[in-house]
């Protein structure tokens, strides 16, 4: 009789520890960031996505005094540039003073070309803040990752590596001079 109470024991032990396992074994679900997918995803859309027609009209100096003002919104100036920097006249070729602002360029073609030699250029793009910039694209690597994995170190480059402030350059007219 002992044996058997024994054996019952055992029996209701296997049941108990093969139901709790089946339980622990059961995935997670991950969580719903839909949400958070798409606000990411309508943040950089705005990265290159300035026109002629909305942007506003401003100078090299003052955006340069007044960065904070332009955060967020599309500006077009007139500038000479090489590509990397932006300077206020070709006088004397100086990068305008304590310059904080970075370049993104979204065509290429136009950088290729401006390594040849600077020219006098029609800037029109968004200025944002590296910051945050840096941020957003640190939360959508992450996001873009398994739940249980460990996130891949997010590509940051260029000007928002070494910047306050970056230019996304929508578009840049190269206006043709006497050193074209």
């Amino acid at each position: 009789m002992l044996g058997d109470r024994h054996t019952l024991l055992r029996i209701a032990a296997a049941v108990l520890f093969t139901a709790l396992s089946a339980c622990s074994t059961t995935p997670a679900t991950p969580p719903d960031n839909s949400a958070a997918r798409a606000a990411n995803a309508a943040y950089f859309t705005g990265d290159f996505n300035c026109t002629k027609a909305d942007a506003a009209q401003v100078d090299l100096k003052l955006l340069n005094a007044a960065t904070m003002a332009y955060l967020e919104k599309c500006i077009r100036f007139e500038a000479f540039t090489d590509g990397s920097a932006l300077y206020v006249n070709a006088a004397h070729m100086k990068p305008i003073k304590a310059s904080a602002v970075g370049l993104y360029w979204k065509d290429d073609e136009v950088v290729r070309r401006l390594k040849l030699g600077p020219s006098f250029v029609v800037i029109t793009g968004r200025l944002r803040d590296c910051a945050r910039h840096n941020a957003m694209t640190v939360q959508a690597a992450a996001l873009q990752t398994a739940p249980s994995a460990v996130p891949a170190a997010p590509a940051i480059i260029g000007a928002c590596k070494t910047a306050a402030t970056a230019i996304f350059i929508s578009e840049a007219e190269i206006v043709p001079t006497a050193m074209d």
